[in-house]
């Protein structure tokens, strides 16, 4: 991601959402990780006070199709029954439609990007990208990328193949696959035959889960199976997302963005589209994009501001008197700073000593009309891009 800060970073008069709730006042970082939470500072840091702003941990955004993040959302009848609906209307329209014309292997490349900048504009430092790793995923790439996690589309679209991929994938990873994607009893049934299959698992994943009743949210908390909620995606499509309390209640809940083709635009907009559904607190959807969702993912170092661990951050304005409503309500304009492994990537004016003291080189440019300070290396590649980044633009 970077160089290594040459000196010490204090974010002080802060409010630094820690693990198990615990909130300080102050995070050191140093070496690219977390060397101290609320202590003062060293002689010799770079101090930068935030003025009572949230430290929050780079967030996770556990299920995207980064490639599909340069098109508007797309559908073609008010609402959907099961995802098998959408994909017949929309998979022909590849070949025809001029809004689709730019889906083409010679953009592959630039439209992976443009999905890697809309999550660290957001403040997102880890994305799962639910399809096979393209190698410009494995460069220097906005955001980290999971790579250990074993996956099938869905019984949709794989059939029973989904079973061998599910067998093959190690224990320890987390293996993925869209499921229950649907408000109809075929949708429904796929939880049963998941599990008829093998299939639902301590490592399974479950994306969407719609169609999930209570008798199919008994069988897969009693198999541990994690569940990624995509709310925006959902109602988009169906009108209306799946029941997720008790998946959040097990920590076994993680919030996903889909792509723009279906879903509100990034895990901030997720955020907000998740609290409109009352059905959690602002606790619990902090947990969703951070430590719970890196448990899922298996990932021991994402999703906390822990010592040790490395400094992946995001500072976001505070706007309520809750840090963590704060962050749920947020929009990029918020996002004062984004760091993955103690190195500055996007952050206001403000924060420019921040990127100094890891030897960041930057480039001026807007977000959605907020000034914002961005990485050289991020602002060339992003003016070379094919497409584009909405409401994103930097200096040429």
């Amino acid at each position: 991601m970077g160089m290594v800060a040459t000196r010490a970073v204090s974010l002080v008069n802060a409010v630094v959402l820690g693990v198990d709730g615990r909130v300080s006042d102050s995070v050191r970082i140093a070496g690219g990780i977390v060397s101290a939470i609320g202590e003062s500072p060293c002689r010799g840091d770079v101090v930068v006070d935030l003025a009572g702003d949230v430290v929050a941990p780079g967030l996770v955004n556990a299920h995207d199709h980064l490639e599909l993040n340069s098109f508007p959302r797309l559908k073609w009848r008010s609402h959907y029954d099961n995802v098998r609906e959408w994909i017949a209307d929309f998979q022909p329209r590849f070949a025809n439609d001029p809004v689709l014309a730019g889906a083409t292997r010679d953009t592959l490349s630039d439209r992976l990007w443009v999905g890697g900048l809309k999550n660290v504009l957001s403040g997102v430092t880890t994305v799962c990208h639910h399809n096979p790793l393209h190698r410009s995923l494995r460069e220097r790439f906005p955001v980290r990328v999971v790579r250990r996690f074993g996956m099938s589309h869905s019984l949709q679209i794989d059939g029973p193949r989904v079973a061998s991929t599910c067998r093959s994938t190690p224990t320890e990873w987390p293996w993925i696959v869209h499921a229950a994607e649907g408000i109809d009893e075929e949708a429904r049934r796929e939880i049963a035959t998941l599990d008829t299959l093998g299939c639902l698992g301590v490592n399974t994943v479950l994306v969407h889960g719609v169609a999930i009743g209570p008798g199919e949210s008994e069988r897969v908390q009693m198999r541990s199976c994690g569940l990624v909620w995509c709310p925006s995606s959902n109602d988009f499509l169906f009108g209306q997302t799946a029941t997720v309390g008790p998946f959040s209640a097990r920590r076994s809940l993680a919030l996903g963005t889909d792509s723009r083709l279906s879903g509100e635009g990034d895990l901030l907009d997720e955020l907000r589209a998740a609290r409109r559904t009352r059905q959690l607190t602002p606790e619990a959807l902090v947990r969703a994009v951070t430590v719970d969702a890196a448990a899922m993912l298996r990932l021991p170092d994402a999703g906390r501001v822990e010592v040790g661990r490395p400094a992946d951050l995001t500072v976001v304005r505070r706007t309520t008197a809750s840090p963590h409503e704060s962050l749920v309500v947020a929009t990029r304009g918020d996002v004062r700073l984004t760091m993955i492994g103690g190195v500055a990537l996007v952050g206001d004016e403000a924060m420019s000593a921040v990127f100094h003291a890891c030897r960041q080189a930057y480039v001026r440019g807007q977000v959605d009309g907020a000034e914002r300070l961005v990485a050289a290396w991020i602002g060339k590649r992003t003016a070379g891009l094919s497409v584009l980044e909405p409401g994103f633009e930097v200096a040429a």
